[in-house]
């Protein structure tokens, strides 16, 4: 991993969404809520792997779009018990959640796009995201700062397959050798955006918050590491 002030400046930067924009708080902090698992009474571990780890149901390639019907099948392939009350009860506290996560940007992320458009440097998110991730995404600030946005539930495929970096960088008339991919690692998206051609820089402050026994794994892949967005765009020197 090359030192962190040696950053050529690129025509165009992919960014990951989930732990590098938008950090989804956590359920105490927000609502004072229990989690999700918490709230259906299944095992924790069990129900993030099939909800987010495994995607048992394809939300993140579109499969599923309805958020009641994702946590219901999920939920019952666990138990089929869990009642109908405490699954809406799941949604609607998830979804505050991943509302507030994308609508509440961190004034230092919405600069340093800032900062990237006014420089004329080309912006695209590449997001594994299922439909009801981005219920609010009409309503974030991130929406009018970038030049594309590529969701997987929407094109069908997923990081790390390069045919969603590909259309990501096509649809900002880019090319990989002018762009860096920027995220925290997660869904192995530095070494799909490598495998296309691309440089990459690993963020760590968001994702440190949740997993940060991933970080040390997610280095092999990253061609620059940076605390956060912001640091990053710094280093660009615009």
């Amino acid at each position: 991993m090359k030192p962190a002030r040696f950053v050529p400046r690129p025509n165009a930067v992919l960014f990951d969404l989930f732990h590098t924009l938008a950090s989804i708080p956590a359920p105490a902090l927000l609502t004072g809520d229990l989690s999700v698992p918490q709230i259906l009474g299944v095992p924790a571990a069990e129900w993030q792997r099939r909800y987010y780890d495994e995607d048992i149901l394809g939300r993140c390639l579109g499969r599923v779009v309805d958020a009641v019907e994702a946590m219901r099948k999920v939920t019952h392939s666990i138990d089929p018990s869990v009642s109908e009350e405490r699954i809406l009860s799941a949604v609607e506290s998830r979804r505050r959640r991943f509302e507030a996560g994308l609508i509440g940007i961190e004034d230092g992320i919405l600069g340093a796009l800032d900062s990237l458009r006014a420089a004329g440097i080309r912006t695209a998110l590449v997001s594994d995201a299922g439909a009801d991730d981005v219920e609010s995404w009409l309503r974030s600030p991130l929406r009018e700062r970038l030049d594309s946005v590529v969701f997987s539930y929407q094109l069908g495929v997923r990081k790390p397959d390069p045919r969603i970096y590909e259309h990501a960088l096509a649809s900002i008339d880019a090319i990989p050798e002018e762009a860096i991919f920027v995220g925290d690692g997660g869904s192995d998206e530095h070494r799909g955006a490598r495998g296309v051609g691309m440089r990459t820089v690993l963020v760590t402050r968001l994702a440190a918050l949740w997993l940060p026994d991933a970080i040390p794994a997610r280095r092999a892949h990253a061609d620059w590491e940076f605390e956060d967005v912001p640091a990053f765009v710094e280093a660009l020197g615009l």
